[in-house]
């Protein structure tokens, strides 16, 4: 089961009983989409971090100009790993949101932050794209949110209150 098979559809209009559907190359198509078997842990550009039983968070920020970043964090044992990045909305897929990571850093206890952000904008020069992955909500209320990643991660995130 491989989360890029549906990529969105646009309808092409014909005869009233007669609609047919055709598959279309979304914007997010140079985006690697896979499914991992990694229970417990997160991936970004190829690094795995185990969290299983980590204090985690996804975060939304919205600022006056119309910008949202996402940032999700990982509470370690050495400090924190901070990831995160621009999103956008997807002109294909209405649930869907498409992730430009610039941050990577590693906050460690004593203070000392080691960024390695450059990794991303080298990543970004080799695929061609910004585009380094998306998010889909599949469910949201007031307290729960539920989602997925282009790498079969399943987000289960409440809401802090």
């Amino acid at each position: 089961d491989d989360d890029a098979d549906d990529d969105g559809a646009d309808e092409e209009k014909g005869e009233e009983d007669d609609e047919q559907w055709t598959p279309t190359i979304a914007e997010d198509s140079k985006i690697e989409t896979r499914q991992i078997r990694m229970q417990g842990s997160v991936s970004a550009a190829g690094i795995t971090v185990d969290v299983s039983n980590k204090d985690t968070r996804q975060i939304f920020n919205f600022d006056s100009d119309g910008e949202v970043t996402v940032s999700n964090e990982v509470e370690l044992d050495f400090g924190m790993v901070v990831v995160g990045g621009g999103v956008r909305p997807s002109d294909l897929v209405y649930n869907r949101l498409i992730v430009s990571f610039t941050i990577c850093q590693l906050i460690l206890k004593n203070g000392f932050i080691l960024d390695l952000g450059f990794l991303f904008a080298i990543l970004s020069i080799v695929r061609g794209t910004p585009d380094a992955g998306w998010l889909e909500t599949t469910y949201v209320d007031d307290d729960i949110r539920l989602g997925r990643g282009n790498k079969g991660t399943m987000f289960i995130l409440t809401r802090e209150k």
